[in-house]
């Protein structure tokens, strides 16, 4: 004998709804509704009666032609589904406290400020020039078309750095702007108080002209670009956490500080030699020296950042000062030299002596680079040993080569999205778990690893289900 059929389960509420009194009129039991919504919770969405057209009238031309259309009922109840139970997490949430984004709201408003700032700092000088200068103001988009040349090169070089953990845009961009407008800014104020102080102290223009290049221009630049760091450290520490993101902050900030340092070298010397005199100074900056201000700069950056890395946050600003000698001393040499020296070979054997410091600053990048895929590979490996990844998956997630094969596997399963999120976001969790190591357990930072361990199984989950 055939039993009959269990009834159907009765589905669970959503937790946390609020209690709404029911409308006058509204119905206390639905006519025809399933066995489970014998009793319904009404819920008044809105305004109904806006849209109740059962008070129209009866005649007239706006009555209706056929009675009140009914809800027809199902023919049986509709088992709850993967949206409900969705549904009910979304209700959860939706109880809980909106965390407000303090962070991303201050890299905003700083990358806002430091834009009108480079506006504010190139429109000062373009009315200097207008006013001081027998040229025509045309020839500043030629200068600045010129100069960022230089800027992009650096850029480029630096996106090719930044590939393994790459740095958020806006932080990025906020390095740049900071190099061109506010270092920049504050040190053509402050060389030139420092030039004029040497002047009334010895009545003599050829120590002010010596004093300004060889010994105020490295302490000033230096520190006024370093602060750059410092700021960037405040706004957005995790994000910085190593050798290498120091030397790209770093690099960007000089990048942008030679832009508009490069813009008033060229309009200057367009002034006194013509068009063919700029474009010498231009092959002497923007080509032979095209990375000075960015090794200076990187130099702290470095410092800064495998302090930060090995001893923490603390450390890191009290470092700074010590971490500024090593750009003010080549800086200052560079200017000595360049001072003292009117020798046409000599100032060949000096370009010489900066493309061998350039060939070495490259070559300290892709060490940088190697040095953070191992540890990279160190702390995922942490993880792997607690069973978060497997082992094959650290291979995959903290090397070139695996990370190359992993993307061709995730291509050939329509996967691809997911697993460049998947090494992105397990690069970030590397560089987190290192922080904690050097920080110690700061909550914050212990939430972050959270819910990056979530993005991990997340991701892994993906993968997996795309596989199957």
């Amino acid at each position: 004998m055939s039993q009959p059929p269990p009834p159907p389960q009765q589905p669970r509420p959503l937790p946390h709804t609020p209690h709404r009194r029911p409308r006058p009129g509204a119905p206390s039991v639905a006519p025809g509704a399933p066995s489970f919504q014998a009793q319904p919770r009404y819920q008044d969405y809105g305004n109904p009666r806006a849209y109740d057209t059962s008070v129209r009238p009866a005649s007239g031309l706006t009555a209706a032609r056929y009675a009140p259309a009914q809800i027809q009922r199902p023919a049986q109840a509709q088992p709850p589904s993967a949206w409900s139970t969705q549904m009910r997490r979304a209700a959860e949430v939706s109880q809980e406290a909106t965390k407000v984004p303090k962070v991303s709201i201050a890299v905003w408003l700083a990358l806002i400020v430091l834009g009108v700032a480079v506006l504010c700092v190139l429109g000062f000088f373009l009315l200097e020039f207008v006013l001081t200068s027998s040229s025509s103001p045309v020839w500043w988009p030629v200068t600045a078309f010129l100069a960022s040349i230089s800027l992009l090169v650096i850029a480029g070089v630096m996106i090719l750095a930044d590939r393994w953990d790459p740095q958020p845009l806006p932080l990025l961009l906020i390095a740049v702007l900071w190099g061109a407008a506010i270092a920049a800014a504050l040190s053509y104020m402050l060389n030139t108080l420092n030039s004029q102080l040497v002047y009334i102290a010895t009545g003599s223009q050829a120590a002010a002209a010596f004093a300004g290049p060889v010994l105020s221009a490295p302490l000033v630049e230096e520190t006024s670009k370093g602060l750059g760091l410092l700021l960037l450290m405040l706004l957005a520490r995790r994000y910085f956490n190593g050798p290498l993101d120091g030397l790209i902050y770093g690099s960007l900030i000089g990048g942008g500080f030679a832009f508009t340092e490069n813009i008033l070298y060229y309009t200057s010397q367009l002034e006194a030699t013509g068009a063919g005199g700029m474009l010498v100074l231009f092959l002497m900056r923007g080509v032979m020296n095209i990375f000075g201000h960015a090794i200076y700069t990187s130099l702290t950056g470095i410092i800064v950042g495998f302090v930060v890395r090995k001893w923490g946050t603390a450390m890191g600003f009290l470092v700074f000062l010590p971490a500024l000698l090593p750009g003010m001393l080549l800086h200052g040499g560079w200017n000595l030299g360049s001072v003292l020296i009117d020798v046409i070979a000599v100032i060949l054997l000096l370009y010489a002596v900066k493309a061998l410091i350039s060939l070495l600053w490259l070559i300290t990048i892709a060490v940088l680079i190697w040095d953070e895929s191992r540890l990279t590979r160190v702390r995922l490996g942490d993880y792997a040993n607690h069973g978060w990844l497997t082992h094959e998956e650290v291979d995959m997630l903290a090397t070139w080569k695996g990370r190359r094969e992993g993307k061709r596997w995730a291509s050939q399963i329509g996967a691809r999205p997911v697993m460049k999120r998947f090494i992105r976001e397990s690069a970030d969790l590397a560089s987190i778990r290192q922080r904690l190591l050097a920080d110690g357990a700061n909550p914050r930072v212990v939430e972050i690893e959270r819910n990056l361990l979530g993005r991990l199984t997340a991701n892994r989950r993906e993968l997996l289900s795309s596989a199957r």
